[in-house]
């Protein structure tokens, strides 16, 4: 409908517009063509498209939406899809016979493992191709909000409970898409860390937490990568849905942080078109009739102003001339799907993260390997299950026990392994088998298969994704998983042999009540579609796994900040189309607040993952940043002085091993007291050495600026660094310091923020 009125519109211009070519979009012209346009007009640009070209047969199916088209203007449609672990669309089409592969990389709190930046930005660098030879002008990705909580369902998407290493990781990302000319959307910016009742919950949060945590990941890409869209959240922030807050789209994301793309909201977000497009959200998405007529008028009874419109058109068309569509660049439909597995695979492997081995890995060529786990026969998000990557090994399988395993399943036994549709998704979502148990094998069937095997694998699968967190009872194992742990390892241990449990999961579990039982534990995360050949990659020591935690696994979910304050009560998880497409702002009849759902208190403060471990001496069963190697590294030479306007540390890593490896050293600092209470240490930088053979030594540099020291004081509006000793750890983990050193800050930095805290 307003497609047809825009085109009505057109053919009844003023005579005085008749009177002059419309003119054709060129980036030298942009104010031009704003003012050429009807308010008609421009309300649709403020509208995507995404309800309106689906399964017409001429669009990019599974595409999420894009940009409106207006050919009188020389520009076309522009397609925005999903991701974060590829491009996520449909591997066929409407009317088409071709098909058009995509890539599952590796979950994005996998790529985080690597503590490499190098390894996001190739990540990234082969998505953005894949956008562009299918015609796609920007990915939905990367997600960089917080896991603030084990249970947080989109855990899997997110790159950690540090807010440093998501921006570090975000920007390296964000360089490697755009570096091929294709747009990003940094999301959900911000405080988008619940599912539960996503689109109307209010996170309740101080504005020191919102800017010491929530937000300075965002802030880090932004000015480090220069993304070409921000995504706004669902949520609200403080009372005002994120969507509709001018403090945080344009005070602190463009002023203060010079943001210069174009805000896309979140699909389905937020209640009014017109309050967020005067707040500073450039387009409102998918798009709906009634935020376009919202639109249009509010302009019409000037509670949006011409001034406001004309700035968000005119933001949306300098993002339109920098697409690979306005320059006509010809897609070919054929990215380098072979090129980008093999990356897909190496980034898999040295991702991955040892979290224990007792002399099990890595396995001994051409061992016999018995797989046990319902989760080690479910495809999941592979194309190539770990079955067919340990024989592409030279190793033997079990085969009887896989067919055992199948007919538990109910699996088809004779059918090939199908290939992936959708590049982009969270394949494993809340369970790798739902409901169904573990079998249970005789003592007899265990006997003959320990007898017939060199070693055992257990692998342990658990699930998330959007829109639902996972329950306190996904934590924990089952007792026929823990059941099934305890057999097999006690079975193969009375015969000298070894047992490996690969975590193949999406968010933190319970370990510390049965990690002492097998011999080494590997976290693989979700790891695409390689994750087959990526664990055999690492069992069989062809990589040496260099991966760290970035987020800490406690040992209780009672032992985390937050478990007071998110949503854990089964009947309170409700799904967002109980309240209306567009939100609901009256709750229902009779219903009174509900806590973690209509709003949640973020009471914790900054204290959170192990900014709270470390403080409050809480220990953990995993402490963010562990992760171990084959062989060792020592430290030595730590050093930290001034230069110019920042910190510059240096320390010696040494491999003190038999193989050939990589560490990732972490810098940590200490801050004197001050104004505020600190946490006993925060990460301030790191560094991931290369890959360093046997007595081999390398010296890794990080810098740290003043401002990185920096906390925010809510009552100045200011960030503040006091004068005084600092201590800078450097560690290979949070728990695990290797050397130390102190510095100096002899004056007080103070730099106050451009926005009037009032705002908010």
């Amino acid at each position: 409908m307003k497609r047809l009125l825009s085109a009505f519109i057109c053919m009844n211009l003023s005579l005085n517009l008749f009177s002059q070519a419309i003119p054709l979009l060129t980036p030298n012209n942009i104010e031009k063509v704003v003012a050429a346009m009807t308010v008609e007009q421009k309300a649709e640009m403020c509208c995507g498209v995404g309800t309106f070209f689906r399964d017409n047969g001429k669009g990019i199916t599974g595409a999420a939406g894009g940009v409106a088209g207006m050919e009188q203007f020389g520009f076309p449609l522009f397609y925005m899809a999903d991701g974060p672990s590829g491009l996520r669309i449909k591997e066929t089409r409407i009317n088409s016979d071709l098909k058009y592969p995509i890539v599952s990389f590796p979950s994005p709190i996998l790529i985080a493992s690597s503590w490499d930046n190098e390894v996001a930005k190739l990540m990234g660098a082969c998505i953005g191709q894949e956008c562009k030879e299918y015609n796609v002008s920007a990915i939905l990705a990367p997600a960089l909000n917080i896991i603030r909580f084990p249970l947080l369902g989109r855990t899997g998407e997110y790159f950690s409970e540090d807010p440093l290493l998501s921006g570090k990781l975000a920007s390296a990302y964000v360089k490697g898409v755009q570096s091929v000319g294709v747009g990003t959307s940094i999301k959900h910016f911000v405080a988008n860390n619940q599912e539960t009742a996503r689109k109307i919950n209010d996170a309740r949060i101080s504005v020191r937490a919102l800017r010491e945590i929530y937000m300075r990941g965002f802030e880090i890409a932004v000015k480090e990568s220069d993304p070409w869209t921000v995504m706004s959240a669902y949520n609200k922030i403080n009372g005002v849905y994120a969507s509709e807050n001018k403090w945080l789209l344009e005070d602190v994301l463009r002023d203060e942080w010079g943001f210069k793309g174009i805000v896309v909201s979140d699909w389905d977000a937020g209640m009014d078109g017109a309050a967020q497009i005067k707040a500073g959200n450039d387009i409102v998405q998918p798009g709906y009739e009634v935020q376009y007529n919202a639109i249009i008028q509010a302009v019409k009874n000037g509670t949006l102003t011409d001034e406001e419109l004309n700035r968000n058109v005119k933001r949306i068309l300098q993002y339109i001339v920098k697409t690979s569509v306005y320059k006509q660049y010809q897609f070919s439909n054929k990215p380098d799907i072979a090129k980008h597995k093999e990356i897909a695979r190496k980034i898999a492997s040295e991702s991955m993260i040892l979290l224990k081995n007792n002399t099990a890995l890595p396995l001994k060529s051409n061992s016999k390997i018995a797989i046990y786990g319902n989760a080690g026969y479910s495809k999941g998000s592979s194309d190539v299950s770990l079955q067919r990557g340990l024989e592409s090994q030279k190793f033997n399988v079990d085969r009887n026990l896989e067919v055992l395993y199948k007919l538990h399943l109910g699996i088809d036994t004779t059918a090939q392994e199908a290939q992936l549709t959708e590049g982009g998704m969270i394949y494993t979502m809340f369970s790798a088998s739902p409901g169904v148990d573990e079998p249970e094998f005789t003592e007899k069937q265990l006997d003959v298969q320990v007898a017939t095997n060199d070693c055992a694998i257990i692998v342990i699968g658990q699930g998330g994704g959007e829109s639902k967190d996972c329950s306190p009872d996904d934590f924990i194992l089952t007792e026929s998983e823990l059941n099934l742990i305890s057999r097999v390892c006690n079975a193969y241990h009375k015969s000298g042999k070894k047992v490996t449990v690969i975590l193949d999961i999406a968010i933190p579990i319970e370990t510390a009540s049965w990690k002492e039982k097998p011999d080494a534990i590997i976290c693989a995360w979700q790891s695409g579609q390689e994750k087959g050949n990526a664990l055999a990659d690492v069992l069989s020591g062809a990589v040496n796994p260099s991966g760290k935690l970035t987020v800490s696994f406690p040992v209780n979910l009672k032992d985390c900040p937050a478990y007071d304050n998110f949503p854990m009560d089964i009947k309170y998880r409700w799904m967002w189309a109980q309240h209306g497409f567009l939100g609901n702002k009256r709750l229902p009849k009779n219903q009174t607040e509900v806590k973690n759902v209509h709003y949640t208190e973020y009471n914790e403060g900054i204290y959170l993952g192990y900014r709270y471990f470390d403080t409050k001496k809480v220990d953990v069963s995993y402490p963010f940043g562990y992760g171990l190697s084959y062989t060792n590294f020592s430290y030595s030479k730590p050093k930290i002085e001034r230069k110019g306007n920042e910190w510059v540390a240096t320390v010696t890593v040494k491999n003190t091993g038999k193989f050939s490896g990589r560490e990732v050293v972490q810098l940590y600092v200490s801050a004197p007291d001050g104004v505020l209470d600190k946490p006993e240490k925060e990460l301030k930088a790191y560094a991931k050495t290369k890959l360093l053979k046997p007595s081999e030594s390398e010296t890794v540099i990080m810098k740290v600026t003043d401002y990185m020291l920096s906390s925010f004081v809510e009552k100045n509006n200011t960030w503040v660094a006091n004068k005084g000793k600092y201590v800078a750890l450097f560690a290979s983990s949070s728990n695990d310091i290797r050397e130390s050193l102190s510095f100096k800050l002899k004056s007080e930095f103070n730099e106050g923020v451009k926005s009037n805290k009032l705002n908010f």
